[in-house]
């Protein structure tokens, strides 16, 4: 399998793509997994990797566009691409990317399309979409825009630089710079942390911040996060959720 996923604890998932012979350059059937495998979680925490310590994904699999422009044609060749982050945005699930190695355009996108990113020294991120002529979606340079801030987004996208993990960092676009060798042991522990929460408090305001990311947010969505913090309020577990916050728990 072109993705694969480990149960870590209960709640806590690792996905790793693994095509160790292209780099792990994603291709229309790992983009279709992960789209598929996101619309099923239900409040868990997932660790999205790369198969080894040099490149966390090399980008979109050039070699699958031929076949992939012959199956579907009149079809985007980067909707597999769409598809899955948009499938990520929607998924009662929470995202924790863990660069180990270069990242490179469409494994770009994916970690955009994470909630939260940890990474190694070292590790550059690099978007060559003008160098090859590609136009991105416009959802996706949203995405770089949001994360990245409009500095390194255009640096990115305009003129093709690779941006270190210590520039992401002061930009905002990563949670932490982590030695590779407690990287995967600080990711656990950031995931364990999250899991540790009241779940609807997470759900809500992890969905909230998303659609911050989007663009300003209309009266529906103020008025139904208005509505989840009304219940929130409400909600029976409230004394037991702030007892074990405040280490109170019998």
């Amino acid at each position: 399998m072109p993705v694969v996923e480990e149960t870590l604890a209960p709640g806590l998932l690792r996905w790793t793509l693994s095509n160790p012979r292209r780099r792990n350059a994603v291709d229309p059937e790992m983009l279709a997994w992960i789209a598929h495998r996101a619309g099923e979680l239900a409040g868990e925490v997932v660790l999205l990797c790369g198969e080894g310590d040099r490149v966390f994904c090399a980008g979109f699999d050039l070699n699958a566009l031929p076949r992939l422009a012959a199956e579907r044609p009149g079809v985007p060749p980067d909707q597999p691409l769409i598809d899955a982050t948009a499938a990520m945005g929607r998924a009662d699930g929470t995202f924790i990317a863990v660069l180990g190695g270069l990242v490179i355009g469409a494994g770009v996108e994916l970690t955009c399309a994470c909630d939260l990113r940890l990474a190694r020294p070292g590790v550059t991120f690099q978007v060559p979409a003008s160098k090859l002529g590609v136009v991105y979606h416009a959802a996706g340079l949203a995405r770089f825009h949001a994360v990245f801030g409009p500095a390194l987004c255009r640096r990115l996208l305009l003129a093709g630089e690779a941006i270190d993990a210590d520039e992401a960092l002061r930009a905002g676009a990563l949670a932490g710079v982590v030695p590779a060798e407690a990287l995967d042991a600080e990711a656990e522990a950031l995931a364990r942390r999250i899991l540790a929460g009241a779940p609807h408090s997470l759900r809500h305001h992890r969905d909230l911040l998303r659609e911050l990311e989007r663009g300003p947010l209309d009266a529906e969505r103020l008025d139904r996060h208005q509505a989840a913090r009304e219940a929130a309020y409400g909600a029976a577990d409230l004394d037991l959720a702030r007892s074990r916050a405040l280490g109170r728990e019998p």
